[in-house]
């Protein structure tokens, strides 16, 4: 099998690259269904040449890239709605029926706080491009509106938990609006488990009642049904006791806790000179 990621150097798409490298590497696994032979990588730093030669060999695509923090709000639908066009243009000329994985918002939903979102109106705007494209083509896809993901990326840009994890780790500041506001997270490793559910034809489906996922064995939509559900007050809480407690002293929280053992890996990456 020759899979396709696009936006192959963010959060999700390297860890995704690298657990795709390692299983490779592996001789005897947990999954002796899937095969991976070649691994195109495509990033901002790639061309469309790289990408037309890539769509006529992949047999799945797992489309990452997308914009959610633009300076020209245009750029929103340029990069989540014309690049997957595009793609899908390529895989057309080639004829080919790759299944399709889409990295969507769970903004795409435009309920609730997220009704007025143009990141989620550029989201909605490409699960329809999928879905008559499946409709079309007979093509398998699998639209995935993801929570927020925890794991490890950029502070101070599209996750307030590296936010956090940085900042208390490295004593700057942090500005918290509401200690109440209550996120909705799914964890990176979570996240790449079910990418490989997927490649074996085991991902779960759902519908959708407003933000709220519903479980449902012939849902349009694909999900990854672990999630937390915390305050932002209770991640500080748990950060300000991980800096200042040793990890014997929080062994009883990190024993007893898988979101707590989680959430201290994830913060001790951004304490300097340990990675």
């Amino acid at each position: 099998m020759n899979i396709l990621v696009t936006g192959s150097k963010g959060m999700v798409g390297t860890a995704l690259v690298n657990s795709f490298k390692n299983f490779r590497a592996i001789e005897n696994h947990t999954r002796p269904s899937i095969s991976i032979d070649e691994i195109y990588e495509f990033d901002v730093d790639s061309t469309l040449e790289e990408l037309d030669v890539f769509c006529s060999k992949a047999d799945f695509v797992f489309n990452l890239a997308g914009v959610n923090r633009p300076e020209n709000p245009d750029e929103f639908m340029k990069g989540n709605y014309e690049f997957p066009k595009y793609l899908i243009d390529c895989l057309k000329k080639y004829h080919n029926r790759a299944t399709i994985m889409l990295s969507s918002s769970i903004q795409a939903t435009l309920s609730g706080r997220f009704g007025d979102s143009l990141y989620g109106r550029s989201k909605r705007a490409c699960e329809d491009l999928l879905f008559n494209y499946s409709h079309e083509t007979g093509s398998k896809i699998a639209i995935y509106r993801f929570p927020n993901i925890m794991g490890h990326s950029r502070p101070q840009y599209n996750s307030a938990v590296s936010t956090f994890c940085w900042a208390v780790a490295n004593d700057k500041p942090y500005t918290i609006n509401d200690r109440n506001t209550k996120i909705e997270l799914l964890y990176i490793d979570d996240l790449i488990e079910g990418m490989f559910d997927l490649l074996e034809g085991k991902e779960r489906h759902c519908e959708y009642n407003g933000v709220d996922t519903v479980l449902k064995e012939d849902g349009s939509y694909c999900c990854v049904p672990i999630t937390k559900i915390i305050t932002l007050g209770e991640i500080i809480d748990l950060l300000q006791a991980f800096r200042k407690h040793s990890a014997n002293e929080l062994d009883p929280i990190l024993n007893s806790n898988t979101f707590a053992n989680r959430l201290y890996n994830l913060y001790l990456s951004y304490i300097p000179n340990i990675s």
